[in-house]
């Protein structure tokens, strides 16, 4: 097969949808020889800031001259950024040889896009020399594929209520299965939590038995935004404490990777007529940062292109995001489980904002452009962030980056 073949058979995979339970992963891991067993393994788990703080994390250890593979999901701009080595994407030539000796096993032991994936990336990082791994974990941490990497440091982000369904229907239980994926003995670097979480947190720590780190912010990040200092914090504390490395060099490779790291669609301004800012904005903690960001910087409302998966809180975000966009365009994520785009611009209505809606993100960005305005959002599910980009680029609506991941692989 070649890489278009391949990516479908993978992303056919999808409709699967999520199994519990790690046997199978744990079958294909073994089929692929256990390559996690030939690199160091830190997990950050939580539900905002896990793709940013493994991301730094990332940079900093390649900074200190490791080599450091980093595990992220869901991809914004391609598939292959899920998989990398100091901030460069897996190749082609790696998926296609992967799926060619494993497809077999994979149907064998129906193994999810997820497992496939995270199999993946512990066979090539085995295969490339890797020191270090950074594995954002997928949906929670107990029954996570990650878990299978047996990581001996643990970030947590933080949480909100989500997937209720399958993580909990309450914060104390989301944070229980996401702390689970700590390995006893290991170290868990986590800010101090509400009460409730917090004795989650300090249970974990007794019968597991682990080292409880208490960071500090720090006081820059690559991203903007005061949440982004608290995830650079988490980066920073690990990268002291298991780089070997001097707090010197640490907070030398730290402020170089503020620097060089390009982490998109996080409050991602690009410049244009009008700029349109890209944000990832997808729970109601984070659009809580972009309403903040937004207040803070520019002249409001500004319009935008919206649209969410329906298992997050979308009401709440409406009501959330009604303070600062008006009018909306709303639109359809490319995914099995998005919200339609006439459901939402019905709820927006609702709470006082003008709203039209248009499935194709595209149009969708065409008309909310051509409303005079020095700025346009596009914010919501990765699946309508990553495209519109990718369209406006197409169209010259933004510039093209002069440096970076995007220009270095997306457009090579």
């Amino acid at each position: 097969m070649n890489y278009a073949e391949v990516e479908k058979y993978l992303f056919g995979k999808r409709r699967m949808g999520m199994k519990f339970g790690l046997d199978r992963v744990r079958c294909l891991m073994n089929d692929a020889g256990n390559p996690q067993k030939s690199f160091r393994t830190i997990h950050v788990v939580g539900t905002n800031g896990k793709g940013s703080t493994t991301a730094l994390l990332a940079e900093i250890l390649h900074h200190l001259g490791y080599k450091a593979g980093r595990i992220t999901s869901p991809h914004l701009l391609h598939y292959r950024e899920r998989t990398a080595i100091n901030n460069v994407w897996i190749p082609e030539e790696a998926v296609i040889e992967f799926v060619d000796l494993f497809r077999e096993r994979i149907e064998k032991h129906s193994a999810t896009f997820f497992e496939i994936t995270t199999v993946m990336s512990a066979w090539f990082f085995e295969k490339e020399g890797v020191d270090f791994v950074v594995a954002e974990a997928g949906l929670g941490g107990r029954l996570d594929a990650t878990r299978l990497l047996d990581g001996e440091c643990t970030l947590f982000t933080g949480i909100e209520l989500e997937h209720r369904r399958i993580l909990g229907s309450t914060e104390p239980l989301i944070a229980a299965e996401k702390v689970a994926i700590t390995r006893r003995g290991s170290t868990l670097i986590a800010f101090r939590q509400k009460p409730e979480v917090e004795n989650v947190i300090t249970l974990a720590v007794k019968t597991e038995n682990l080292v409880r780190i208490v960071p500090e912010p720090a006081d820059m990040a690559p991203s903007p935004g005061e949440h982004q200092k608290r995830n650079a914090g988490l980066a920073l504390s690990a990268a002291l404490m298991f780089s070997g490395c001097t707090k010197e060099d640490v907070q030398s490779a730290f402020k170089k990777s503020c620097k060089t790291l390009s982490w998109p669609g996080r409050l991602d301004l690009r410049s244009g007529s009008p700029s349109i800012l890209f944000d990832v904005a997808h729970s109601p903690g984070s659009v809580e940062y972009l309403v903040f960001h937004l207040k803070k910087n520019w002249k409001l409302p500004v319009p935008a292109v919206v649209g969410f998966l329906e298992d997050k809180f979308w009401k709440k975000m409406t009501e959330q995001l009604c303070e600062v966009l008006n009018p909306v365009i709303t639109t359809t994520p490319l995914n099995e489980r998005s919200l339609p785009a006439s459901s939402l611009a019905e709820q927006f209505q609702k709470v006082g904002v003008e709203a039209l809606w248009i499935d194709d993100i595209g149009e969708a960005m065409k008309l909310a452009r051509s409303i005079p305005s020095e700025l346009t959002v596009v914010t919501g599910s990765f699946f309508v962030v990553g495209y519109a980009m990718h369209h406006a680029w197409r169209n010259k609506w933004i510039a093209l980056p002069e440096k970076g991941v995007e220009q270095n692989q997306l457009f090579q």
